[in-house]
């Protein structure tokens, strides 16, 4: 109960949107470039205008499947287990 914020309003499905949309926009700026940036930073000038479905399909992102976050759970697990790897390196 130390961080009362958890427990407010749609608090963890909005962190788990941000972190999905950022993450595979991330990804499709290491691999297409110039193009998607000059989308993305059109996309968050549109603020909150827009419902967040269709923010999130503004910048290529169609969050009404699983797929993003099932693809982002799997990107930030192949962080996690390459820093374990460099970790036992060590």
């Amino acid at each position: 109960m130390r961080q009362p914020h958890y427990y407010m309003g749609l608090y963890s499905y909005t962190y788990s949107a941000g972190l999905t949309i950022g993450t595979q926009m991330a990804k499709k700026l290491r691999t297409e470039g110039k193009s998607v940036a000059e989308n993305w930073v059109r996309v968050l000038k549109l603020g909150g205008s827009l419902p967040p479905v269709e923010l999130a399909n503004e910048a290529m992102v169609d969050i009404s499947t699983d797929g993003p976050l099932r693809d982002t759970i799997e990107y930030i697990g192949a962080i996690i287990d390459e820093i374990g790897s460099i970790t036992e390196k060590l």
